[in-house]
């Protein structure tokens, strides 16, 4: 029997699968956090200002999560001395959250580990797949971020 393939169907089981993919993943990263001090909300924004220093307010908007639930992620990684303020020119009081050399080799080591298992659970995915795993997953968020934001938009202030 030939089945034809509907496109939207499947990326719709693609969409489908992403709930129970990040709940998956954030229990394996909490797993592995064990130990080292942080929460998983704690290693996303370590992990984000890692890659540059960022106010408050951008690190939330890159995380898609609440300015004041980052705040308090910020402030208690600031409580473990694993990033630090540092002075925005820009604004007074809006500073740069930056990691601390203690929280950079947290965040290294804690990466490192994820690399490893990634490798012993998932090596056998070509980079091929991989690529085009990663390129489908941005242009369904860039989709749905610009969705949800025409929402809010409609919805008001």
């Amino acid at each position: 029997m030939l089945v034809r393939f509907d496109k939207q169907e499947r990326l719709y089981k693609a969409i489908k699968l992403v709930r129970p993919v990040h709940l998956n993943v954030s229990r394996t990263v909490e797993k592995m956090l064990e130990g080292a001090g942080i929460s998983v909300a704690e290693r996303a924004v370590l992990e984000l200002l890692c890659e540059a220093p960022l106010t408050v307010p951008e690190a939330a908007r890159r995380l898609s999560m609440k300015r004041q639930f980052v705040q308090r992620v910020a402030a208690g990684l600031i409580k473990k001395g694993l990033i630090e303020k540092k002075p925005n020119p820009e604004h007074r009081k809006a500073y740069f959250c930056a990691p601390s050399p203690a929280g950079r080799d947290l965040f290294n080591a804690v990466h490192q580990r994820e690399l490893e298992m990634l490798h012993a659970v998932l090596g056998d995915i070509n980079q091929t797949e991989v690529v085009v795993a990663l390129r489908v997953m941005v242009r369904i968020d860039a989709a749905f971020e610009a969705l949800a934001r025409q929402a809010g938009e409609a919805n008001g202030p």
